[in-house]
């Protein structure tokens, strides 16, 4: 009987804090988990999200037969109205997960005008399903968001484990529950390969009980006497349950102040009114108007949560403590709270808006990374999961390379052999035959696609690149007007400059250059056979040899030439 080939490469979430993407080949089928994107680098100027290219799976869009979406976060799931541009494929998620994906695609054609194909089908977080004659089973795990899933696929290797994004706490609420259980299951009938996070695996001990809130904030609730202000991630469901239950404790009334009307805390709130058991919960006596919000008689009993994404959130930080918003003005007693722990890709705004809280009478509390940590598995997490999968190989995922390292060192603490710990980068993919890894790897090239709110990779290296060179040097634009038979100047020549130089200070430089690209439409006289493109670039040369020696800046310069 022919062997399973059993094939695995990530598209992204190697070396990088987001854009999860991994793709399981068992003999010709294709199945895709997660499909998310990341936010970029602070020197990816004007860059809103990343994700990864599809130009892998389009060449062998025949052979893919799901994708899986084990959780509703943005770098998990907010690639995948993308991915359906390119791949006709079902997508199965649990009922919650499922609830989020409908509304971001909705919205995704709404304001893109385009139709996908969304074929979505629901499933349990403990279901037992066969995908295209793969056995497939799901496991719930515990993380920030109700729903979160681990996957493993069958093969007669053994069984191939995704563990998600996941920690051990056996005291998390209904909806958050792992079935340690169900893995023990997957894991007694043999584990091929298990492939689990990495992001917080130098964290020592378990996550469990540092991720929570409460007992870091409940001091600071019981001694206010005014209104408290208190920022967390919408997509951080886990605290937000927390900060409700202590909403309630203190006999208070809570303000949901996401100001982007997308954000999951809106969204969970809205499928919440429609659901028996919904997620987040708040009696209407419990729930404050935003309207009411300033006025003396309500203010006092108000706990207003701001919520919203990663970058979002700091922005509205930002406008709050700068007196922009016009609703929400913080004033002497106030109580803020900042739970939103910096994410990467936010340093910047979020710097900004922590040193902007210095400049308010409010009482400030920031909750830093090391305080409050993410739902994340570190190092005893991880130790448990390898336990009860006892895998024969064991691939590192999601993280930098530097956690690749430690979450390396994790496994071979727990007994796992060196050569079966499989540390990959993005576009390397792997083979089992016969229940071994075949020593040599394929590489494909997978990039980043930048998207800046008006295209999908339209932002190429070289826009990035003028981008910077804006930031960093200014433009400098001249513009001249000739006669089209006589090459003569006909009109004065114009510069126009910003962010290059104070113009009051360095006249000198203009007049000279302008003085060079009227030398150069000189030269242009003598010369009619040259081209305008030759001309525009003369000017671009020769200035720009000038200004670098005299002003040692290089501003994007733009020679304009109009011939009447």
């Amino acid at each position: 009987m022919k062997k399973d080939i059993v094939r695995f490469i990530p598209m992204g979430g190697q070396a990088e804090m987001g854009k999860s993407m991994y793709c399981f080949e068992i003999n010709d089928k294709i199945f895709i988990i997660d499909s998310g994107f990341r936010f970029p680098d602070s020197d990816k100027l004007g860059v809103d999200v990343i994700i990864p290219s599809f130009t892998y799976l389009e060449e062998r869009a025949e052979q893919i037969v799901a994708i899986i979406i084990t959780h509703a976060h943005d770098d998990a799931m907010a690639a995948l109205p993308y991915l359906l541009q390119t791949v006709k494929a079902p997508v199965y998620a649990p009922n919650l997960t499922a609830d989020l994906i409908e509304q971001m695609v909705e919205r995704f054609q709404r304001h893109n005008r385009v139709r996908l194909n969304l074929d979505l089908r629901r499933v349990k977080r403990n279901a037992s399903i066969d995908i295209a004659g793969v056995p497939i089973e799901f496991f719930p795990v515990t993380h920030s968001i109700p729903g979160s899933v681990g996957v493993a696929l069958w093969t007669d290797q053994g069984y191939i484990v995704y563990s998600g994004e996941f920690i051990i706490d056996f005291g998390a609420p209904e909806g958050f529950r792992c079935d340690i259980q169900k893995m023990m299951e997957i894991g007694k009938k043999g584990v091929l390969a298990l492939l689990v996070e990495s992001s917080s695996s130098k964290h020592e001990g378990y996550t469990s009980p540092n991720h929570k809130l409460t007992n870091k904030i409940d001091h600071i609730f019981e001694d206010s006497n005014e209104r408290i202000i208190i920022s967390s991630y919408a997509q951080n469901v886990f605290r937000t349950k927390e900060i409700i239950e202590l909403t309630k404790k203190y006999k208070r009334q809570i303000v949901f102040y996401g100001r982007d009307k997308y954000d999951n805390t809106n969204s969970l709130l809205r499928l919440g009114q429609k659901s028996k058991e919904p997620i987040i919960d708040v009696p209407n006596r419990l729930l404050g108007k935003k309207e009411n919000i300033g006025k003396p008689q309500y203010d006092s009993n108000y706990v207003i949560l701001l919520s919203g994404s990663p970058r979002r959130i700091y922005h509205d930080i930002c406008d709050i403590i700068d007196g922009g918003d016009d609703l929400l003005k913080l004033r002497k007693g106030d109580t803020f709270i900042v739970a939103s722990p910096v994410l990467p890709g936010t340093e910047k705004i979020a710097n900004k808006a922590h040193n902007g809280r210095y400049k308010t009478d409010a009482h400030i509390h920031l909750l830093k990374n090391k305080d409050l940590f993410s739902m994340h598995a570190s190092e005893e997490d991880i130790k448990v999961i390898i336990q009860i999968f006892n895998p024969k190989y064991y691939i590192p995922i999601k993280g930098e390379y530097q956690h690749f390292i430690s979450n390396m060192h994790i496994a071979k603490d727990m007994g796992i052999k060196d050569d079966h710990i499989v540390i990959l980068d993005n576009g390397e993919r792997i083979t089992f035959k016969n229940g071994e890894l075949e020593s040599a790897r394929d590489t494909f090239e997978i990039e980043d696609i930048m998207i800046d709110g008006i295209g999908i990779g339209d932002v190429g290296e070289k826009v990035i690149d003028d981008r910077i060179q804006l930031a960093n040097d200014g433009v400098v634009i001249v513009g001249l007007t000739i006669s089209r038979e006589t090459k003569d100047i006909i009109a004065q020549t114009d510069c126009q400059t910003r962010g290059f130089v104070y113009l009051k200070d360095s006249e000198y430089v203009i007049k000279h250059i302008i003085e060079i690209c009227e030398n150069v439409i000189a030269k242009y006289k003598e010369n009619p056979e040259l081209e305008v493109a030759d001309v525009r670039a003369m000017m671009k040369d020769q200035c720009m040899k000038y200004i670098v020696k005299e002003t040692g800046k290089k501003p994007v310069f733009i020679g304009v030439v109009v011939e009447k």
